[in-house]
């Protein structure tokens, strides 16, 4: 068939040949044991496993057939397996090797002992010769290698004598002399006997044939001894060989380094049996570089593991690997190969032991290869992290011993991929093994020992650690059981991370080098952003660590950094007094009450905190705090603490943002009407500079008592104003631009209004500035007198005009201002709006189903039409949308006693339809007045739906009539689709 390949025979040419040429042309006829022998030798070479087995078998059935012919059928046999391991197709070398082993068990297993060691050695020589080049060279080689293999796997040298074994040997290590790399297999197959076939009585003379020809110098004859040593305790090994017979004695290291690193072995001149005439050979170096390790480094390393529980690993890796392959004057081929062995220790070395195998020297490599890309080892050196990762990532015990090292030791400017695996250890250790990490964190900043002597650099690496304790609580936020222990008690490695950072961020404790103050702000800054992680968690969690670090900055009152000034102790004393206070509450109450106190906790240990960090106002809201909790009895205590959260979030900090939300979110069942409203009321100001000073009334009472004596400035302020507000005006007015418009075409709009405002105030700035001047100076209309520079004035009129001179420059100076300010008042106010938005989502999403909820409705509604931040429009239609999404799921509409309270604000909803406007106000009036209709159909089904359908009406005939409307056809198709519904 086309495209299909007949199956490889190699006597194919044989059987397409004619029965009665074959006479002429020297071809004989193959018997039937030579067919039956090629098919079987063809199946030894499939890569299928099993079927090189059952081929195995099928050639030793073959074999034992003829009793009479097995001597010749053995002795093709082995000619045609000898030559089939030095092919190199698919999978003959396994399958011949394999056959091999298994027929020479075979022929001198009890009576028979058809071959000799003379006779195998010899045939294997003969038909494996040396002297060849290229490829023939390396498949007689490793043709070789593996028919002495098939020797050592068919356990007939248990049975030799003395003499045929070391003459086994001999051929071994003959073999391992022609090439490095052949070397490195040779050693393998004997290492891989002596664990497994090997007696008593083969292993001196295989060190005696390794000896007499110079590998027991070698990487390959270290791996040697060592498995003889082991397997084999009895056997007394060769004096002078090495201390103690041990190649991994103290004594002995600057030898074993000298070999395990050196390309090529030193050979003494050897003669050898197959030399005549005296001629003699030397080993020479190859001067080829190493470019992978040598077996013999698995096996060192192994015997270190084991051995005293691996007291010597540490010196040995230092002596042998870190400082000669990654000193400074290292090649990069050597480094390279330290790279390789570093991934293979890390692979295998136990949990305890990672802390040896992590290397100054090595890590310095690693960040210095990895910081640019044209570096030599810029990819190799990514190897090993990645082998840390994986390391790190299967075994927490194992990444919590590396990562120790790591911070210990790395330099402070690490790269970003050595960066990342720190942060992988760090997440990937468990909390037991945690406490050792952070110790090991307090002790590098306080040790001058671990740090950099240069200063500078001391602190770099200080706030290297800093960054670390906040990776290990940041990469946990989605683990936050392993926090605590026993329910809410912090847990042992938090605790001790927690109180490092307020000490080294608040305290003056003496440390060698001492702590800079911008390192100091830096804990200060990480501790934050770590209570910031940790305040999100339920609130009875949530108000765990910052206890622990007011419980700290309270017993450390005596030597902190910056001393509390006399306002600040009392407000913090009365804090205090009032976290006692809480905590006993906490305690004692139950439900909401035991909710509400452990939130005054937390709103009184983080105002202590930024009392100490010495934040801004911090003072005046820490009292704000306690005199919440105080008053917490009376009635209006909801809309205190409502008016305390927004204060809260107009601050930039995150830790008080989220502070605010967490606390939210626990008092959203408690929260009035009135306090409600004070969230609505921050919705409603202009975002313009009279809108921020309406909402951050105090902040700017200074600039005003300044600015109040100037006329220009007011009018300035209402020009500027107009401008702010100019889409609003557009959109009263009927032209739909600006924040009216539609999202499409709303930006390109504001941006040319913009512009031309604010080009038409600049023409005229300068026009009202040239005008006063000219006044000022009495040169209006000179330009037509060429004769009279008014040049003529004296001192006394010079000095008359300056104050002139002085107030309107000034002027100027303020007005060029304006036009930042009211940029810089619109960015604060829309930031305040987007805030509170926040609050109020996490308001419907626990209240949905209370009445006080729709009175955000319009509120919101109107918020998107009349913003002029489209990211504040699209966040107020998705609080709604939160609102009615969450009002489905649960099932549960609100319940009201006045409804002709909700059909005015219906009537108001569709009122504000009328208005037009983005997109976004389209969608929130349209899905708010549908959910309105819900909310009154559940109450008065038959009354409340014709009403509703008579309002839509009204809409609709408006809609219809009007050609200029501004009403959105959308209104119409969802209320069809709920009427559609039953």
């Amino acid at each position: 068939m086309a495209g299909t390949k007949r199956p490889f025979d190699e006597d194919e040419s044989e059987q397409n040949v004619h029965p009665a040429r074959k006479p002429r042309m020297g071809i004989k006829e193959q018997s039937a044991d030579q067919k039956e022998l090629n098919r079987i030798l063809r199946k030894l070479g499939e890569e299928v496993s099993e079927t090189r087995i059952e081929a195995t078998k099928e050639l030793l059935h073959h074999l034992a057939e003829d009793e009479n012919d097995f001597k010749n059928r053995v002795d093709k046999a082995v000619t045609r397996l000898i030559i089939g391991v030095c092919s190199g197709a698919r999978a003959s070398r396994l399958g011949f090797s394999l056959a091999l082993a298994e027929v020479l068990r075979f022929a001198r297993d009890g009576k028979r002992n058809l071959l000799n060691f003379e006779e195998i050695l010899s045939k294997i020589a003969a038909l494996t010769p040396e002297g060849d080049r290229g490829g023939d060279e390396r498949n007689h080689l490793l043709g070789r290698m593996y028919a002495l293999h098939a020797i050592l796997l068919s356990d007939v040298l248990r049975r030799a004598t003395e003499a045929e074994s070391s003459s086994v040997f001999d051929a071994i290590s003959e073999l391992a002399l022609q090439k490095e790399w052949i070397r490195g297999e040779c050693g393998l197959i004997v290492v891989e006997f002596l664990k497994t076939s090997a007696n008593e009585d083969l292993v001196l003379p295989l060190i005696g044939s390794l000896d007499s020809k110079g590998l027991l110098k070698s990487p390959e004859g270290v791996a040697i001894w060592l498995a003889a040593r082991n397997r084999f305790e009895g056997v007394k090994l060769p004096k002078k060989v090495w201390h103690h017979r041990n190649p991994l004695s103290s004594q002995d290291r600057g030898e074993l380094t000298r070999i395990l690193l050196k390309n090529a072995i030193d050979t003494k001149e050897t003669e050898t049996p197959q030399q005549s005439n005296d001629h003699k050979r030397k080993n020479k170096a190859s001067g080829t570089r190493q470019s992978m390790p040598s077996f013999a480094w698995g096996i060192i390393l192994q015997q270190l593991y084991e051995a005293d529980d691996g007291k010597d690993l540490a010196q040995f890796w230092e002596d042998c690997v870190a400082k000669p392959m990654f000193s400074a004057s290292s090649s990069a081929e050597r480094k390279a190969l330290g790279l390789q062995l570093f991934s293979q220790a890390v692979k295998t070395a136990p949990a305890e032991l990672l802390g040896d195998i992590v290397h100054a020297n090595i890590v310095r490599c690693i960040v210095d290869q990895r910081s640019k890309s044209d570096r030599t080892l810029f990819a190799a050196a990514v190897v090993p992290l990645k082998a840390i990762e994986a390391r790190g990532k299967a075994d927490a015990s194992a990444a919590a011993e590396i990562v120790s090292k790591l911070l210990e030791v790395a330099p402070f400017n690490l790269d970003k991929a050595t960066r990342q695996t720190i942060d992988t250890l760090l997440g990937a250790s468990d909390p037991e093994s945690l406490v050792h990490v952070v110790k090991v964190i307090n002790d590098v900043c306080r040790s001058p020992g671990l740090l950099p002597t240069d200063a500078a650099d001391a602190e770099k690496k200080r706030r290297q650690l800093a960054d670390a304790q906040l990776s290990i609580i940041r990469s946990r936020r989605s683990q936050p059981e392993q926090f605590f222990k026993k329910g809410d008690k912090p847990a042992q490695w938090l605790k001790v991370a927690l109180r490092n950072m307020t000490d080294l961020g608040f305290t003056g404790e003496k440390i060698s080098p001492s702590l800079h103050d911008t390192t100091r702000a830096i804990f200060q800054d990480r501790l934050i952003s770590a209570l910031g992680h940790l305040v999100n968690l339920p609130i009875d969690q949530a108000v765990v660590a910052p206890l622990v670090v007011v419980e700290r900055l309270r017993s450390a009152a005596d030597i902190l950094a910056t001393k509390l000034d006399d306002s600040a102790a009392e407000a913090v004393a009365a804090a205090q007094d009032a976290l006692e206070k809480a905590a006993k509450k906490a305690e004692t109450k139950k439900g909401s009450k035991a909710t509400v106190a452990k939130a005054s906790q937390l709103l009184l240990a983080l105002g202590i905190l930024q009392v100490h960090k010495q934040e801004p106002d911090s003072i005046e809201v820490l009292k704000d705090i306690t005199d919440h909790f105080q008053s917490s009895k009376s009635e209006d205590s909801s809309l205190l603490l409502v008016e305390l959260l927004l204060s809260f979030v107009a601050k930039p900090s995150a830790l008080f943002r989220k502070l605010a939300e967490q606390v939210f979110a626990a008092f959203a069942s408690e929260v009035t009407a009135d306090g409600l409203q004070s969230l609505i009321s921050v919705l409603e100001p202009k975002e313009s500079l009279a809108g921020k000073r309406e909402l951050f009334k105090g902040e700017d009472e200074d600039d005003d008592e300044e600015e109040s004596g100037e006329e220009s400035d007011d009018g300035s302020d209402v020009e500027m104003e107009d401008i702010e507000d100019a889409s609003d005006i557009e959109l009263v007015n009927g032209n739909i631009s600006g924040a009216a418009a539609d999202s499409d075409d709303e930006g390109s709009a504001s941006d040319s209004s913009d512009e031309d405002a604010t080009g038409g105030a600049g023409d005229k700035e300068e026009a009202e500035f040239d005008r006063k001047l000219a006044d000022a100076l009495g040169t209006a209309g000179m330009e037509d007198d060429s004769d009279d520079h008014g040049s003529d004035m004296d001192d006394d009129q010079m000095m008359a005009l300056t104050p002139h001179l002085e107030t309107i420059f000034k002027q100027r100076k303020k007005s060029s201002s304006n036009k930042q300010d009211n940029k810089d008042a619109k960015e604060d106010v829309v930031n305040l709006k987007n805030r509170v938005l926040d609050l109020l989502s996490i308001y419907v999403k626990s209240q949905s189903a209370n009445p006080l909820a729709l009175d955000l409705l319009l509120p919101l509604i109107t918020l998107t039409r009349a913003t002029t931040s489209q990211s504040t429009a699209q966040k107020g239609r998705e609080v709604l949308e939160t609102y009615f999404d969450t009002s489905k799921k649960q099932k549960a509409l609100p319940t009201v006693d006045n409804v002709e309270d909700l059909y005015k604000v219906l009537g108001n909803v569709h009122d504000e339809v009328r208005l037009g406007g983005r997109k976004e106000h389209t969608k929130a009036c349209s899905r708010s007045s549908v959910f309105l209709a819900k909310v009154l159909i559940s109450h008065y089904p038959q009354e409340a739906w014709k009403k509703i359908n008579q309002m839509y009406g009204e809409l609709l005939d408006e809609w219809r009539k009007d050609a200029k409307t501004k009403i959105h056809g959308d209104v119409f198709s969802d209320w069809n689709n709920y009427s559609m519904q039953r």
